[in-house]
């Protein structure tokens, strides 16, 4: 029985065996053409019907390319799919096991250009220090063996002239019915947002193709192999740029050892994470090593926006849902310098039980994570990479502010793994806050008013400006220990609290802590903790008075760590109360 990706080509490679005559000397590759645009090289060309099981490779040197030299040169990409001019987004069986093929259709690299013929090939470098410079470029073709067939010949499968390249700011290509990529500064001073799809999205094809405008082609570190594209949306609104990628990554083949049968296609979700680095063959290895491919991705988008678009660096933030909402966490917690303030709703936030627990969202494209073991590509232990509760206690840094809701019967994200995040974001007094109810995966929008606002509140929050974390807070209901029948059904953490009129100089720290929501029962205590402050710096052993409206002063000691955190600071009333914080 064919796979849906052998359908998906098949058409292709018919259509490739029409210019099978075009073979020069046995060569398959014809007609080799590479221009370069805005940081990339993109090398095209014909294709003559390939045996099955066949794949290419594609080369780059500083002397024109011929059989004495090609040992020398710099080998770009190993397994490209024959037909790697088609564009594998616009098929819905790309996507689903049941899905029936589409007709291909090539790339289209420009909102004025043709799209590529579907049965030649693409591939796409983003040039390096080592590649800059003029260079020339050579296409081969391995066996099912895995015999390669390095026959090269001027003019065919190798370039005639050199192409000038050099390191800048790769920008996507639009693929907009209407309107235009937004030109570069278009979008100065303004916030970046990247909103993350749950699992299972990502689809753009027939219906969904209008989900997508831009189209990019990542580089080296974004993906098992350099040169895989990504399709993602662009929106320019009035005081932000709303980017929403699509995680779907391109491996050629259905991942059939996945325990998700949404994964037993060749195009499968990543959890906003990345993969077993040797998913084009299996990911059932030992040991297991799979980097954080889809975060560099993500993280090059935010690049852009910033260097190109001109987007405010000190305002970027991250929302989704359900596998959005874990990755939002994640690029949080390992990506601080980087995002203002977190949105996440119905996330997990600690990957646990490998083969039962939320750990198998993982092993679906990482492998199993119980036996052999499994670390990313910097040697960390994997599970512990998603181990929130340790990253958040762990941190260092001032994490971004996680404003989340959690549900205690959610089929999906199962509640056991809530509490102890919960716990751990009070005892390292970073910014969290959580609305939780007895409700299912849905749950986020039966949330009250104020906790729906969250979803703006985010916004206030800069990596150039400082904030209050709050912890042990009196308002706070009980989350039990794990089991869904333990504690509050209904409850939250740090609910309506937050800050006004701050003052941060060398010498004083000042500002008016307010809670207030809808019923909110009087007076309410909670321990304070500035973060992110950009001038008040006392070192370590130094030593403060705090005082609180009318309050006697206290007495505080700076950290170690740089942290100091006023303890049960009362408030009254909604009016908040006046904290004042001096060197001594």
């Amino acid at each position: 029985m064919k796979t849906h990706s052998s359908v998906a080509l098949l058409a292709c490679l018919l259509a490739s065996a029409a210019v099978a005559q075009d073979r020069e000397e046995g060569v398959p590759v014809t007609g080799l053409r590479a221009v370069y645009r805005q940081g990339q090289v993109f090398v095209t060309w014909s294709e003559a019907a390939l045996p099955s099981g066949s794949t290419l490779n594609v080369y780059s040197h500083s002397a024109e390319l011929g059989p004495e030299n090609l040992a020398e040169a710099r080998l770009l990409a190993r397994q490209v799919d024959p037909c790697s001019a088609r564009d594998w987004w616009q098929d819905p069986a790309s996507f689903s096991a049941d899905a029936a093929p589409a007709e291909p259709v090539g790339w289209r690299l420009g909102p004025s250009e043709a799209p590529l013929d579907p049965s030649g090939g693409l591939f796409v470098h983003t040039v390096t220090a080592e590649t800059a410079g003029p260079r020339w470029y050579a296409v081969t073709w391995t066996d099912a063996s895995g015999r390669e067939h390095a026959e090269v010949l001027a003019g065919a499968n190798a370039t005639t002239a050199a192409v000038e390249g050099t390191e800048a700011q790769v920008r996507p290509l639009w693929q907009g019915a209407e309107g235009a990529l937004p030109a570069p500064d278009s979008a100065s001073g303004r916030r970046l947002v990247l909103a993350l799809h749950g699992r299972g999205g990502g689809a753009t094809a027939g219906e969904r193709a209008s989900a997508v405008n831009c189209l990019w082609f990542g580089d080296a570190t974004q993906g098992w192999r350099e040169g895989l594209p990504f399709k993602f949306h662009v929106s320019l609104q009035p005081d932000s740029v709303v980017i929403t990628p699509m995680d779907r990554v391109w491996v050629g083949r259905p991942v059939l050892e996945s325990k998700d049968r949404r994964d037993h296609c060749p195009a499968v979700s990543t959890w906003w994470f990345g993969y077993n680095a040797e998913i084009r063959r299996t990911t059932q290895t030992g040991p297991i090593v799979a980097p954080n491919y889809t975060e560099r991705y993500l993280l090059a988008l935010v690049r852009w926006a910033q260097n190109d678009l001109g987007c405010d660096p000190n305002a970027t933030y991250v929302r989704g849902g359900s596998m959005g909402g874990s990755g939002a966490v994640a690029l949080a917690l390992h990506f601080p310098e980087v995002f203002a303030a977190v949105l996440a709703q119905v996330p997990v936030y600690a990957m646990t039980r490998p083969g039962s627990g939320s750990a198998v969202r993982l092993e679906c494209v990482c492998g199993p994570l119980g036996e052999e073991p499994a670390v990313t590509a910097d040697g960390t232990p994997l599970l512990e990479y998603f181990d929130g509760p340790r990253n958040i206690q762990a941190a260092s840094a001032d994490t971004p502010p996680i404003f989340a809701t959690n549900g205690r019967r959610d089929a999906s994200i199962p509640w056991e793994n809530n509490p102890p995040f919960y716990a751990a974001a009070n005892r390292a007094r970073q910014a969290f806050a959580v609305y939780w109810n007895n409700g299912g995966h849905g749950m986020s929008g039966e949330a009250p008013a104020d906790v729906k606002a969250w979803s703006d509140a985010i916004y206030r929050y800069r990596l150039d400006t400082s904030y209050l974390a709050f912890s042990d807070c009196s308002d706070n209901r009980r989350y039990g220990q794990g089991d869904p029948a333990d504690g509050d059904l209904e409850g939250w953490l740090n609910r309506g609290l937050g800050w006004s009129d701050l003052e941060d100089s060398a010498e004083v720290y000042a500002v008016t802590v307010t809670a207030g929501y809808p019923g909110m029962t009087y007076p309410v205590s909670v321990a304070v903790t500035p973060r992110r402050r950009q001038s008040f710096r006392p070192p370590s052993g130094a030593v403060l008075t705090a005082q609180v409206g009318g309050e006697a002063p206290q007495t505080l000691t700076v950290e170690a760590s740089g942290l100091f955190t006023v303890p049960a600071v009362r408030i009254a009333d909604a009016a908040g109360a006046r904290l004042v914080i001096r060197r001594r």
